[in-house]
């Protein structure tokens, strides 16, 4: 079996692959700490893989692989793979061998996140497709058919908005995510999805509307992070939800660099 984990700013997913195949068998999500040390992560590890029972209970691992776009933990897992578990951890970059090319002015620049959900989105939906990945950040990356990432835009995240929102202005409280009663509230706290609710909706629908635009063609978009199945069902644009893109990712690049 092989481990994988994709480490985002607020929180890890691991997963637990077979040999062959693409995607996990079995997931779990921790908290991310940037300042964890390898015995606290290999804890956190620990209790994921337990939370499995049986499934899970008595596994031998042959490898493992991580995405990070938390640069101060990546010498954690490298240790706690190590030490924990007796394997060389497999870190994913820019400079991995990939299946697509990455056309960006500086790939060092390109977050790991954006570069296993193109791997995944390439090999399972192929070119011609927007990978919208709603999580911390919101992030569109355009993947045209011959394997190329031709370029993306970082936006804020929602809860990062609602979270600076409510700490700037005293009389703001801080919301779910989640769609309001109705689009013109009459209360504080409904304004305040309606706000948060539409307005991401806008700027998916927008953004999405503007690089068909700018390429003078229609694209396949293809969801995935925290926040992906709240809005799929709202979009102007038809779409395709996949939570665990960014684990299929990771898994294609671990075989590929074998």
């Amino acid at each position: 079996m092989i481990l994988g984990f994709d480490v985002g700013n607020t929180s890890t997913t691991g997963g637990i692959y077979a040999e062959h195949g693409s995607g996990p068998d079995f997931t779990y999500r921790f908290s991310t700490e940037k300042d964890t040390d390898p015995k606290r992560l290999g804890r956190q590890v620990g209790d994921g893989i337990a939370k499995g029972g049986e499934t899970t209970g008595g596994l031998t691992f042959a490898g493992l692989a991580f995405s990070s776009v938390v640069p101060e933990i990546n010498a954690a897992y490298h240790t706690m793979a190590r030490e924990r578990f007796g394997l060389t951890a497999y870190e994913i970059t820019c400079r991995s061998r990939l299946n697509f090319k990455i056309n960006y002015n500086d790939p060092e620049e390109l977050g790991v996140d954006r570069i296993v959900n193109a791997a995944a989105a390439f090999e399972e939906y192929g070119g011609g497709c927007i990978v919208v990945d709603i999580g911390t950040a919101v992030t569109f990356c355009v993947l045209l058919e011959n394997r190329i990432f031709d370029g993306g835009i970082i936006a804020p995240g929602v809860s990062t908005a609602i979270r600076s929102l409510s700490g700037r202005a005293s009389r703001l409280p801080e919301v779910p995510f989640e769609k309001p009663d109705r689009l013109a509230a009459r209360d504080t706290v409904n304004a305040l999805k309606s706000g948060f609710f539409y307005g991401w909706l806008s700027l998916a629908d927008g953004i999405i509307g503007r690089i068909e635009a700018e390429y003078g063609r229609r694209f396949r978009v293809i969801l995935t992070g925290g926040f992906a199945g709240a809005v799929t069902e709202h979009l102007v644009h038809e779409n395709t939800v996949d939570p665990l893109l960014a684990m299929k990712g990771i898994k294609y690049i671990y075989d590929m660099n074998r």
